[in-house]
């Protein structure tokens, strides 16, 4: 099987926490939105163990680490990611763990919810389906699993191409992504290695790019998008359980 180790471009240890706090205003939207759908839809409550692999520079899981009761951990391959967690995320709940998606023991942590956060666009289609295999293995029955990844199937490909050909971003095409799903070939995926199907959904149609001229516009439609979900937004979202 083909492995990925890293991306091709070296991504800062912050980069998660920067553009989520400092960026351009659509990008800020994308990412507080995103949060926002991940974080309902894995409904921490006491009693969670939620393991957050790809965790970054710890955007998520400290946020999940917020919720009374609630077990967090972290796990990313980046030593500079998690370097920049530890320092600015802290509490008695939350840890992070260096380490490969498709190489983590997770059944000693014992989890109860699993988020992977785009991160199965930067590996190959075996690796992540091997990855996911792994996830399925480590919940227990009634466990959740929350992934989410660009859309293929949307305005994303455009979107990819005008962030690189301007370099706004770290180069995506090809140095971090390498592979592309729609909602409908993510959810097959989960199924194939066992899951079931909770929620198909996809966010990011039009808010994001709202933002510029105005937040609570931008805040308005996401609302709208997400009372009547369409099949066209820009980040696929799909949320599994084990049977």
């Amino acid at each position: 099987m083909e492995r990925r180790v890293g991306d091709e471009v070296a991504v800062p240890g912050d980069y998660q926490h920067r553009v989520l706090h400092e960026g351009w205003a659509a990008q800020r939207f994308w990412h507080q939105g995103k949060l926002d759908e991940v974080e309902r839809l894995l409904a921490p409550r006491a009693g969670d163990v939620i393991v957050d692999v790809g965790c970054g520079s710890g955007v998520l899981a400290g946020r999940l680490a917020r919720h009374p009761g609630t077990k967090v951990v972290g796990i990313d391959a980046n030593p500079a990611a998690l370097e920049f967690a530890r320092r600015t995320y802290r509490a008695p709940n939350l840890e992070f763990r260096e380490g490969m998606a498709d190489e983590l023991e997770l059944a000693a942590l014992a989890p109860t919810k699993i988020a992977f956060i785009e991160v199965i666009e930067h590996v190959y289609p075996e690796q992540a389906r091997a990855t996911l295999r792994r996830f399925f293995a480590a919940l227990p029955p009634g466990g959740l699993l929350v992934v989410s990844t660009p859309n293929a199937r949307s305005l994303w490909p455009v979107v990819e191409w005008t962030l690189d050909r301007l370099a706004l971003v770290p180069q995506l095409a090809g140095d971090q992504h390498v592979a592309s799903y729609h909602p409908g070939s993510l959810a097959a995926l989960g199924q194939e290695v066992g899951f079931r199907v909770r929620d198909v959904r996809t966010v990011h149609l039009l808010a994001p790019w709202l933002a510029p001229l105005s937040w609570r516009l931008a805040e308005r439609m996401h609302a709208l998008e997400q009372r009547r979900p369409l099949p066209f937004g820009a980040l696929a979202l799909v949320s599994f359980e084990r049977p």
